[in-house]
């Protein structure tokens, strides 16, 4: 086995580098690493329901879809990412509890007691500090998961929206949980650094003969290759993703007019405005048909539109259709 303890924060570069592993090396790989602010959504799911993708472009923030199933994780300096990469028998590799193990592990040497809740949950003394998903591919599994030791909770929450308001699908929905950071489980005086070796530690007591490795010219130029070409890609994090619809509304001054948004493949299909039961803003409608069901690409189209006649600001028309 490989131990790579990656310093890169780029969330492109890192949710890259994990397939990168699974579908290039042939060795195990034990993988630690930080990513900057960023919401990763599961690959089945529908990215503007799961994050409050207004809020995340008004702030710079990626939503990148990784290859796993599962529920939407918030990615900052104060959680740390742990990736195993492992080969074993086909139809026998899924298996959190064995690879949570050396998380669980580790932390039962500073008496933080972890179990596994659900199907990949980490939860301490009733609250969870970690979510898991897997990703089987030909005879190689990843199993990777969040840590939370000192995350912005607040960014998260705001970041994070898994009551999905206004949002109809069928897609794998994230589950609200009491989460908690591990920094206030821990003995006075650790750090992200201090909770790193203690895994790496643990990491050389499970598993037989590991080494460690960094990317070396090759390895990085593959992954930022696939990472541009790949998880920048709004088809890749906003149209791979089940039909939905989303309701919502504007207010303006003494107006309430309920909008109504139809998206296939990420792109609007269908786009209503109604007031007082009367359909209203047609231009609009019409100017958004195939338009990507994105902030970006919404204002786009808007700021082309002449909006003397409605009086509305676009800031509220992007309010109504996220």
């Amino acid at each position: 086995m490989i131990l790579i303890n990656r310093t890169e924060t780029d969330p492109y570069f890192n949710i890259a580098a994990e397939e990168y592993v699974l579908k290039n090396f042939c060795e195990d790989v034990f993988m630690l690493w930080v990513n900057r602010p960023s919401v990763i959504v599961g690959k089945h799911q529908v990215a503007a329901a799961e994050a409050d993708i207004l809020f995340t472009w008004q702030e710079n923030i990626p939503v990148i879809r990784r290859i796993s199933g599962g529920g939407t994780v918030y990615h900052d300096e104060g959680n740390l990412n742990y990736s195993l990469v492992l080969k074993g028998e086909r139809g026998r590799l899924v298996d959190y509890q064995k690879y949570a193990g050396t998380v669980i592990r580790a932390l039962e040497k500073v008496k933080i007691p972890a179990v596994l809740q659900g199907k990949s949950s980490l939860f301490t003394r009733g609250r969870k500090f970690s979510g898991n998903a897997e990703h089987v591919h030909h005879d190689r599994v990843l199993h990777h998961g969040t840590l939370l030791f000192n995350t912005d909770m607040a960014l998260l929450r705001r970041c994070i929206r898994p009551a999905h308001a206004g949002y109809t699908d069928k897609s794998i929905r994230s589950v609200d949980n009491n989460t908690t950071n591990l920094i206030g489980h821990f003995p006075p005086g650790y750090s992200m650094e201090s909770f790193k070796a203690l895994l790496i530690e643990q990491a050389y007591e499970d598993y037989i003969d590991i080494e460690p490795y960094s990317f070396n010219e090759e390895d990085h130029r593959a992954i930022r290759e696939l990472a541009k070409e790949k998880y920048t890609a709004m088809e890749w994090n906003f149209a791979y993703s089940p039909r939905y619809d989303v309701k919502g509304k504007i207010m303006h001054a003494n107006t309430e007019i309920l909008t109504r948004v139809s998206v296939v493949k990420g792109r609007i299909i269908d786009l209503d405005f109604t007031e007082n039961g009367k359909q209203v803003m047609g231009e609009i409608s019409n100017t958004m048909i195939n338009c990507m069901h994105h902030p970006e690409a919404v204002s786009e189209k808007l700021n082309k539109i002449n909006f003397a006649p409605y009086n509305i600001p676009v800031t509220k028309i992007l309010e109504g259709m996220f």
